[in-house]
Parts: structure tokens; C-alpha cells; sequence
């Protein structure tokens, strides 16, 4: 006769609960996470305006952060798809955190010079790019079938958080330096390290050792087998060169053309983040009732007014307002296409599958803002505002296009 099995002690069960975690339970951590990064975002360009003083400096910081992405991320890819997600982003955050805390105490000890702001913007990015993935790889793991509603969520705190974090930002400027705000950021980490921290026990998929790069390879091959993916890809690529000639300029044309403070400039990227909130929100209703298919290209035409009433309206609160409908456009579609990609990827390739889409979105970006740099100081700084608009409008010419037009809604939830 078979012996009973004894319960578990109590001791062991609360271990466990306290390392289960739900969406509501990430998304807070994360939330306080953002909101130092926004703080990390809003002080670098106006840091490295007051040490140089130059447009090309401020566009090329923004160019560097986007190199290791398309260095790096097919191999951040093959890691993600490899090893425990969990672990990984908690040596990220912890060493993140670390070169955050760099910048305060070298302008402590009177050692911080604009290459500095390279070298650690650099670092952050090279560690970003495998962070950014892993975010997107375990929200199915609190989502189960609610994939558009969980991909919104986290885009929804993201964009509260950047929608804080400049206001709060602005106003601290009349109290700290630019370098001990950053601290903020440093402290910020704590509440998402927390939270990674009481994450599950992950499967790992097994690889073989010497398969490294073929691995890499089976992304790319299955992401341009895939005419949908690839067109969302694509799409992205050209969306992203004109906004980033338009973002990477963006605190230059506020500082000069409009001549604004600083307060004034942490409202203008609030109102940008407000729009993303709103298009985090919205979308869950648009992707319930209308097909994807249509609901994309217009969109993607919301997108484009925003930039064009920036260009062509002077008022300090016009880029705000644009900016803000460019950004409503850009989180909705963001959160359709992380979806349509979780539906259609096989889990074990996710990771690479993703990697390899923001190499070719993302690989236009240094171009874009380096173009953006010397048109705003050689032509006019609006300029580049109608720059994005024209990539906007070559983006609805490929949704209609493409096999993106024959997309249709694959769940109502």
C-alpha cells in the first residue's frame, strides 16, 4: 500500500507565494522603474547641451543609443531564447543601475566630460536592447490569451510614467543639477529589481553549444518568410527614421527657436507621453471593432497630422500636441504589432524573431538623427517635422500595400 504524500510545510508555501507575481505586480514596479528612466531621458540632452552647447551633440548621443541595438540585438535574441529571462534582467538592471549612479559621482569629483555621456549612453543601450526583448517575451507568461490587453498595460504605465517623470524632472531643475537628479533614476531601480526578483521559474529550451549562429539564423529566416512580420518591419523602419531626426532635435528646437524653459519643456514631454497613454488605452477598444487591416494605415495618418501641425503652428504648445498624436499613433500600433507578432511567433523563436525585426527597424535611426542634427542647425529646426510627416505617409503606403491590408482581428480581448 502506496504511503500518503505529507502536505508541504508552511514555510515552503509561503516561499512560493512569495515568489508568484501577477500583471498588476509587475506593471507597479515597472511603472516606478519608467518613471526614473524618464527622469534618466529628460536631463541627457539638456546635460549634454550644457556642456557643449551643440545640436549635433545632442543628435548624436541620441544616434549612439541606437547602434547596439542593431549590433547587438541578434545575439541578445539567441541569449534570450537560452537562458533563465529572470536572471538576466536582474544582472541588467543591477548593472544599469550602476552606470546611472556613474554620472552624479563623476560630476561630484568634477570629472564629467560630454564623452562620458557616450560611453554610458552606449553601455545603457548595449544592455537595454536584450532588456527591452525579455520584456516583451514574459508578458505572455501573465497574460495567458489577453495578449493585446497585457502589451497594453505595460505600454500604458510606461507612457504614465513618461508622462510624469518630465514634469517632475522640469520643475526639480530649479533645485538640483542636472547629475543629482539622476540619483532618482538610481533609486527607481530598486522598485523593479524587486519585482524581477519574484518572478517564476521559466522554462529554458535546450540548444546545443556549437549551433549558436545558426540559431540566430533560423530568426532571420523565419521573419522574412513571413510576409506580415516582415512588412510590419519595414514599416517600422521608415516611421522611425523621420521620428528620429524629429526627437533627437526636439529639446534643441524647444531651448532655441521657442526659446522655452525648462518647466516648459517637461510639459511638452509630458503631453507627448499623455498620447501615448491614450493610445494604450484606445487601442484595446479599436483592436475589439475594427479589423487591423484598416485600423493601421489611419492610424499611421493620425500620426502624420501630429507632425505636421508641429511644423507649421509656432505656439509653445503646438509640438506638445503633435507630438502627442505622433505618439498615440506609434504606442497603438506598437501594441498591435507586439501582439500580432506573440500570435503568430512560435515561443521558442521569440526572442530571435524580435531581435532580428528591431535590427531592421531600428538600423535607419542613427541616419535619421544625424540627418535631423544638421538640417535643424543648416535649414530651419521645424524642418525635420516635415521630414518624419513624409516617413509617416510612406508608412500608410505600406500598410495598404502589403498583407498588412488583409489583416483581421484575431481576438477581442
Amino acid at each position: 500500500m502506496a504511503m500518503p504524500i505529507p502536505p508541504r510545510p508552511k514555510w515552503m508555501l509561503k516561499k512560493n507565494r512569495r515568489r508568484t507575481i501577477t500583471l498588476p505586480h509587475f506593471l507597479s514596479g515597472y511603472f516606478i522603474s519608467r518613471i526614473g528612466d524618464s527622469l534618466y531621458t529628460f536631463s541627457i540632452p539638456l546635460l549634454s547641451y550644457q556642456l557643449t552647447g551643440s545640436v549635433l551633440v545632442m543628435s548624436s548621443l541620441f544616434a549612439v543609443s541606437v547602434i547596439p541595438i542593431i549590433l547587438f540585438a541578434p545575439f541578445a535574441g539567441v541569449i534570450m531564447d537560452r537562458f533563465n529571462t529572470k536572471y538576466l534582467m536582474l544582472f541588467i538592471d543591477f548593472t544599469r543601475m550602476g552606470l546611472v549612479a556613474a554620472l552624479p559621482i563623476l560630476e561630484h569629483y568634477h570629472l564629467l566630460a560630454v564623452w562620458c555621456l557616450y560611453v554610458i549612453t552606449l553601455l545603457l543601450s548595449l544592455l537595454s536592447t536584450a532588456y527591452d526583448i525579455a520584456i516583451i517575451t514574459v508578458i505572455p507568461l501573465f497574460s495567458g490569451n489577453q495578449l493585446t490587453r497585457a502589451n497594453a498595460g505595460v505600454q500604458t504605465v510606461g507612457q504614465l510614467a513618461d508622462m510624469i517623470g518630465p514634469v517632475v524632472a522640469g520643475g526639480l531643475t530649479t533645485l538640483f543639477s542636472l547629475p543629482a537628479i539622476l540619483w532618482l533614476d538610481v533609486a527607481s531601480f530598486g522598485a523593479i529589481l524587486g519585482v524581477l526578483y519574484r518572478l517564476p521559474q521559466e522554462t529554458v529550451h535546450k540548444h546545443q553549444e556549437h549551433k549558436f549562429f545558426g540559431e540566430m539564423a533560423q530568426g532571420f529566416r523565419w521573419l522574412i518568410r513571413s510576409p506580415v512580420n516582415l512588412s510590419l518591419s519595414l514599416q517600422a523602419a521608415i516611421g522611425n527614421f523621420g521620428y528620429s531626426a524629429a526627437y533627437a532635435t526636439l529639446t534643441y528646437y524647444l531651448l532655441t527657436t521657442l526659446q522655452l524653459g525648462t518647466d516648459q519643456i517637461g510639459i511638452t514631454y509630458s503631453l507627448l507621453a499623455a498620447g501615448g497613454v491614450a493610445g494604450s488605452l484606445i487601442i484595446i477598444y479599436l483592436d475589439r471593432h475594427f479589423e487591423r487591416g484598416r485600423l493601421i494605415p489611419v492610424l499611421l495618418l493620425v500620426g502624420t497630422s501630429g507632425f505636421m501641425l508641429a511644423a507649421f503652428n509656432h505656439s509653445w504648445l503646438a509640438p506638445g500636441i503633435g507630438f502627442a498624436l505622433v505618439a498615440a499613433c506609434n504606442t497603438a500600433w506598437s501594441i498591435l504589432s507586439a501582439s500580432i507578432r506573440q500570435e503568430t511567433v512560435p515561443p521558442a523563436l521569440l526572442g530571435r524573431v524580435l531581435s532580428f525585426s528591431r535590427v531592421l527597424t531600428r538600423a535607419a535611426m542613427p541616419c535619421g538623427a544625424l540627418l535631423g542634427g544638421w538640417m535643424t542647425g543648416a535649414i530651419h529646426p521645424g524642418s525635420v517635422f516635415l521630414l518624419a510627416a513624409g516617413a509617416k505617409l510612406i508608412e500608410v503606403g505600406i500598410a495598404l500595400a502589403s498583407p498588412i491590408r488583409s489583416l483581421n482581428k484575431t481576438n477581442r480581448g
